[in-house]
């Protein structure tokens, strides 16, 4: 497929990056500065960073591989796919004329990095994780990580010499959201997740009693209910520091980039 880029025409996404970024170095983790709705959960005692990849299959549809691989397991389940927050703020906006930005080519570098060259990124994220928690302890602030920006890996079982990060960083206030309702991290006391409700499915909607876990719940309306399937509904676009909630919570999500217009049931109206 032909790619349009920075008033340049690419054979493909291949021919993009190749062209571009060969031999050029990959950040993984992203400042929670830079982030519209991460920077409000940082405080003088709290500091954010999180990564962002291609959700589900993206990466290997850009990259036209002959198999796809997806970094979000339930994404068909939960009909989450085609509203990803992956479009909502600068992801989503690509000039007129071209195909593509800056933020989704370097999220697609990323996640082929990911499947390319499994043991080196997480060595590299281990790196910049332990550069983290090293600019934390002269700030004093708790250093907290969203792997899953923009995916939804089992890091739990992401081993980098023998350990997942949460073990090497028992001191990491690690989150995210999840759309696979058996996760069991119950004995990670350092990874907290918040489950991430859909109706598209009924099978997958019945377990929302089941699941020990917060829910997540994007809602179409502006206003957000008071109550939720007989829970009580926080604004959850006042910060992402979901780790801070109140249990037994449904954390209310007002719908943005192409999840406004979602129709399948991942969007409650």
């Amino acid at each position: 497929m032909k790619v349009e880029y920075k008033d340049k025409t690419y054979k493909s996404y291949p021919d993009l990056l190749d062209k571009l970024y060969k031999g050029k170095p990959i950040t993984l983790l992203t400042d929670g500065e830079s982030n519209a709705k991460m920077v409000k959960g940082i405080t003088e005692h709290l500091n954010v960073k999180l990564m962002h990849l291609l959700p589900h299959d993206k990466a290997d549809v850009l990259m036209e591989r002959p198999i796809k691989r997806t970094v979000c397991a339930f994404a068909i389940a939960g009909e989450c796919w085609k509203p990803c927050l992956n479009t909502a703020g600068r992801g989503g906006i690509i000039k007129n004329g071209e195909t593509t930005n800056a933020i989704e080519l370097a999220r697609l570098r990323r996640t082929n990095f990911y499947w390319d060259n499994r043991k080196e990124f997480l060595a590299q994220l281990y790196k910049e994780i332990y550069m983290f928690t090293k600019k934390c302890e002269k700030t004093k602030q708790k250093p907290c990580i969203r792997l899953n920006g923009t995916s939804d890996i089992q890091w739990e079982y992401e081993l980098h010499e023998g350990k997942n990060m949460f073990d090497h960083f028992p001191d990491v206030q690690f989150y995210d959201y999840t759309k696979i309702p058996t996760r069991k991290i119950d004995h990670i006391p350092n990874y907290h997740l918040t489950w991430s409700y859909s109706e598209a499915n009924e099978k997958y909607a019945k377990m929302f009693d089941k699941v020990p876990n917060n829910k997540a719940v994007v809602f179409k309306n502006k206003i957000l209910p008071t109550m939720f399937k007989g829970l009580k509904v926080i604004d959850g676009d006042t910060h992402d520091m979901r780790f801070l909630d109140e249990p037994n919570s449904v954390v209310g999500l007002k719908a943005k980039g192409k999840a406004r217009q979602d129709t399948s049931g991942f969007v409650i109206n």
